[in-house]
C-alpha cells in the first residue's frame, strides 16, 4: 500500500470556510494527499458538557457556550500574549488529540485561528505519537496575541503587520512565512457579473452593493438607507432574524443556502465587518471594499491595518456618502500587497520537501 501524505486541519465554525480553502490549495499542490478537517469542538465537547452539567448543574448548549467563550477571548484579551506550553497530560482535550493523531498518523497538523495548537504541540512532544509538525494559519490583518506559542513549528500569515507582531512577541522570524490568504476557488471561477445576475434573476441596470450581515446588529447601519441608486444584496448566513430584517430593509437577502461566491460575482462592492474571510475574498475578486464598525477588539485592529485599502461605512452619514461616491464612479478597488505563494502551499512546505510553487503546478512527491 502506498503511503499518502496526511494533514489534519483543526478549525471552528467561524473559520471552516478558510479551512476548506486551505484544503483546496493543498490538494492542488499534493493531489494524492489526505487532508482532513476536524472541528475543534470534538476536543472539548464532552469535557465541557460534563463540567457544566455535573459541577454547576447547567444544561449545556456546547456550541453556543464555546462560541461565547471564544468571543470573550477575542473581545477582551487580544493584547495578552498566551502562555507557551507543551505539556497538557491528564486533560481530556489532550487525550482526544492524542487519539486523533494516532488514528490518522499525520505529518502535519494545522491550527486555524484558535484551532487546537496547544493540544497539538503537547501531543507532538509527548513521545506517544509519531513525528509531525504543527503549524498555525492566521488570516487576520492583526495579531491576536493569544495565538502566540513558541512551540509551534511555523506560522503562516497573510500580512506584514502580523509577522511584525509575532517577531515582537519573541517568535523567531525564520518560523514566520507570508502567503496569500486562503479563499475558496469558487470565488475566482470566472463567473461574470452578467451571468451571476442572470442566475439570481436580478436587474442589471444599477451597480450592485452587497452587505455582509451575519447578525441582526450588523443591519442597524442600513436602517432608513436610500437604495434607489443601487441594487442592494445582503448575505446573512445562518441568522434567520438577520435574513428577515434584511428583506424588510429593502435588500435582496440570501442565507447559507446560496454561496457567497455567487453574490460576490454579481457585486461591484462589498460592505463587510473587518473580518478576514469576507475581505480577503473581496480583494481577490477585485471589488471595492467598505468596512463597517468593528464588533470586537481584533476587528478594531484589523480595521486600522486595512484603512488605506478600504472605505469606511460606520454610520448612516458615511453610508450615504459612500453610496453617492460609489454610484458616481468615484471609487476604485484597492488591495493589500500580494504574495507569490498560496497559504496552502506554504503550509505544506513546513512538513514536506517541495519545490517553489509560485506557479500553479501539481507536485506529487513528498518527503
Amino acid at each position: 500500500m502506498i503511503e499518502r501524505p496526511t494533514i489534519l486541519i483543526f478549525t471552528d465554525d467561524d473559520r471552516v470556510a478558510e479551512a476548506s480553502a486551505l484544503k483546496e490549495e493543498m490538494l492542488s499542490v499534493l493531489p494524492d494527499a489526505v487532508v482532513i478537517i476536524i472541528d475543534d469542538l470534538e476536543l472539548y465537547a464532552d469535557a465541557l458538557k460534563d463540567f457544566l452539567e455535573k459541577v454547576f448543574g447547567i444544561p449545556a448548549n456546547i456550541q453556543k457556550r464555546l462560541a461565547k467563550f471564544r468571543e470573550s477571548r477575542i473581545r477582551y484579551h487580544v493584547d495578552e500574549v498566551g502562555v507557551s506550553d507543551n505539556t497538557m497530560k491528564g486533560t481530556e482535550p489532550y487525550k482526544r488529540m492524542l487519539n486523533i493523531v494516532n488514528r490518522y498518523s499525520p505529518e502535519l497538523v494545522v491550527s486555524v485561528g484558535f484551532g487546537a495548537f496547544n493540544e497539538a504541540v503537547a501531543v507532538r512532544d509527548s513521545g506517544l505519537a509519531g513525528a509531525f509538525k504543527v503549524a498555525a494559519y492566521i488570516s487576520d490583518y492583526a495579531l491576536n496575541r493569544q495565538l502566540v506559542n513558541s512551540y509551534i513549528d511555523a506560522y503562516i500569515v497573510t500580512n506584514m503587520a502580523v509577522k511584525t507582531s509575532l517577531v515582537n512577541s519573541k517568535i523567531p522570524e525564520e518560523k514566520i512565512f507570508l502567503a496569500e490568504p486562503a479563499v475558496m476557488k469558487s470565488f475566482s471561477d470566472g463567473l461574470t457579473k452578467e451571468a451571476a445576475l442572470k442566475i439570481m434573476k436580478l436587474p442589471s441596470d444599477k451597480p450592485v452593493l452587497t452587505a455582509i450581515a451575519l447578525k441582526e446588529s450588523d443591519l442597524e447601519l442600513y436602517q432608513g438607507a436610500d437604495f434607489n441608486s443601487v441594487t442592494p444584496l445582503a448575505y446573512t448566513g445562518e441568522c434567520r432574524e438577520a435574513y428577515t430584517l434584511a428583506i424588510n430593509d429593502g435588500f435582496y437577502a440570501y442565507n447559507e443556502g446560496v454561496s457567497p461566491a455567487l453574490l460576490y460575482a454579481a457585486s461591484d462592492c462589498i460592505i463587510t465587518p473587518p473580518e478576514s474571510s469576507f475581505t480577503a475574498a473581496a480583494f481577490l475578486t477585485g471589488k471595492i471594499v467598505a468596512l463597517t464598525k468593528p464588533r470586537d477588539n481584533l476587528e478594531k485592529l484589523n480595521a486600522v491595518n486595512l484603512k488605506k485599502f478600504t472605505e469606511s461605512v460606520t454610520d448612516g452619514e458615511e453610508l450615504k456618502a459612500f453610496i453617492s461616491k460609489f454610484t458616481a464612479g468615484e471609487l476604485s478597488p484597492r488591495r493589500p500587497p500580494k504574495y507569490h505563494e498560496s497559504a496552502g502551499a506554504a503550509l505544506l512546505k513546513v512538513a514536506y520537501n517541495l519545490p517553489d510553487v509560485s506557479e500553479e503546478k501539481a507536485v506529487r512527491s513528498a518527503k
